[in-house]
């Protein structure tokens, strides 16, 4: 495995610390402060949206636009007794987002359901058959889509010769023209100040539009919305979204809500996960997450959505235990694909394409080679003669435009600039590859392989209880980062190739996961130079997890 260069986070100038007055501002450790300033953080107002998250500080849901009309036709259908199904995703973005507006619309007196298409059966999306069986067995005049449906433009069209309306909530990249929807909800339309809000986001807005709790909830309103925003945190951590301005203020809400009392199927989640007390966003990340997208992977989604909706313990129960077989599964297989596939090649996209790999795990197998290359990677499987890819790429790059190259060769595509998906027939394998390389190759002219960037050495991080000040941390707001060196002083292996390590000089443990790109076991007395991230527990103290092996400093 080769060594990553590194670099401290942001170059600290010379004299008086820059977070010295956020320090004061706050009373805070200033390591803490410290660490904020080197993920940008200049003022101490910025830092409110985590250290002091009150909902006077969100933004008004009505300022969100498409939300007055959808609200006021969703009101119509609630007096009028029409029966509504909420569409949904079979992502955790998605499976989050059905569940809370379900709640909402619940809790308002609504005739509503759900409804997920399949990953296999249906694909992402709305899709006209689901909608004609929907006619068939439910017969809504109403169906709110949460997490899709922005670009399906014709699938509207013929709804309404089925005597049924949409609005669309969404936050994925907006097409040429809208859906003829009585109500399209998204943040890139308009001059919107949060642009980042996740498909739960938007449809969080539109609950608390929908309950008139407005600018700000209070009272009952304030205490249910809180719950929501349990389903906000969970679904905008898994899908990636910026944990910055007022995204740290829902995620940070959700994540102290957590930590309270929750329902059935939260608690058997929390349980199954090992989760308990107060929750990080990689506790999400690495713990929630993956068991409710498990469900979805392996097939239908609809068990994940009736886990976090159901108030029965006993239901909760059985749910989860079919959600944890399912999440064993999908790490067998995935780990059976990542072990079967080629290595990288040192192309500038790493493509590959494995006829017989499960639908359910190329994305994340996808991320797992672009992490360890830091290029653009894509997983291919083939159904019915048709190629289907997940794709990822670090940041600096633009699947969006890349898949535009590819254009002329390929079925469907679409998703975020750092991770997508496409079609093609198989038998276009290598134009669609040539044009991905071709078009990655030019996005990184003359780009290097971007440094590590750390926060500095063990001893100028805060304590764990200091850490959690400035939670969420994710995507746009980076988990802590430590540079660690020193000789091998025990090395053991445990689980599935995982290892444990004590490195001299250093007091708490190392734990390297099998899933990391890394050399042969390290041997005692071997130097190791060494990215990690500290791992706090109220049980079990400090250790690190390791992330990467340590090159050279750079610039």
């Amino acid at each position: 495995m080769h060594a990553v260069p590194w670099r401290i986070r942001r170059s600290i100038p010379a004299g008086p610390a820059p977070w010295k007055a956020m320090a004061e501002d706050w009373g805070l450790d200033s390591r803490l402060l410290r660490l904020a300033w080197l993920r940008g953080v200049d003022h101490s107002h910025a830092l409110a949206w985590r250290l002091d998250s009150s909902w006077a500080r969100s933004t008004d849901p009505h300022l969100l636009p498409g939300v007055d009309q959808a609200v006021a036709r969703i009101r119509k259908a609630i007096e009028a007794r029409e029966p509504i199904v909420v569409y949904g995703d079979y992502d955790v973005d998605g499976v989050t987002a059905t569940a809370l507006l379900v709640r909402t619309l619940e809790k308002l007196g609504a005739d509503a359901s759900f409804f997920i298409p399949n990953r296999f059966s249906d694909g992402y999306g709305l899709h006209l058959d689901c909608i004609q069986e929907l006619k068939a067995t439910r017969n809504p005049g109403l169906l709110i889509s949460v997490d899709c449906g922005v670009r399906s433009v014709a699938e509207v069209k013929a709804s309404a010769e089925l005597g049924i309306d949409w609005v669309i909530t969404d936050h994925h990249a907006l097409g040429a023209e809208l859906p003829p929807a009585c109500a399209v909800v998204h943040p890139h339309l308009e001059d919107y100040s949060n642009r980042y809000l996740a498909g739960v986001g938007v449809a969080f807005k539109l609950a608390q539009a929908l309950l008139g709790a407005v600018p700000h909830p209070v009272g009952v309103d304030a205490a249910f919305l809180d719950g929501l925003l349990k389903l906000v945190a969970i679904g905008t951590v898994a899908d990636v979204m910026p944990l910055v301005d007022e995204n740290a203020l829902l995620v940070r809400r959700g994540l102290d809500s957590l930590a309270g009392k929750n329902g059935p199927g939260l608690a058997a989640l929390l349980r199954a996960a090992k989760k308990e007390g107060a929750l990080g966003a990689q506790d999400i990340a690495f713990g929630l997450a993956p068991r409710l997208n498990a469900v979805g992977r392996m097939g239908g989604a609809e068990d994940a959505v009736r886990l976090l909706l159901t108030r029965d313990v006993n239901e909760a129960e059985t749910l989860m235990v079919r959600v944890e077989a399912l999440n064993l599964e999908r790490r067998a297989i995935q780990q059976g694909l990542a072990e079967r596939l080629p290595p990288a090649a040192g192309d500038a996209f790493d493509l590959v394409l494995d006829p017989t790999a499960h639908k359910g795990v190329i994305g994340i197998v996808a991320g797992h080679r672009m992490r360890a290359t830091g290029r653009p990677a894509g997983v291919c499987t083939v159904l019915e003669g048709v190629a289907h890819c997940s794709l990822r790429a670090p940041e600096g790059y633009d699947l969006g435009e890349l898949l535009a190259l590819a254009q002329p060769f390929i079925l469907s595509g679409g998703g975020h600039r750092v991770a997508a998906g496409l079609s093609f027939e198989a038998s276009r394998f290598a134009f669609v590859r040539q044009a991905l390389q071709r078009g990655a190759a030019a996005q990184a002219e003359g780009r290097e392989l971007p440094p590590l960037l750390l926060d500095g050495l063990p001893s100028e991080l805060p304590q764990d209880t200091d850490l959690a000040r400035l939670e969420p941390f994710g995507q746009g707001f980076a988990p802590p980062l430590a540079r660690l060196e020193g000789t091998v002083e025990a090395s053991t292996v445990f689980g599935a190739g995982h290892w444990k390590l004590r490195m001299a000089g250093q007091a708490d443990p190392l734990t390297w996961f099998a899933g990391t790109a890394r050399p042969d076991q390290p041997k005692v007395g071997d130097w190791m130079h060494l990215a990690a991230a500290p791992q706090g527990s109220a049980r079990w103290g400090r250790s690190w997890l390791v992330d990467s092996v340590l090159g050279e400093a750079v610039p």
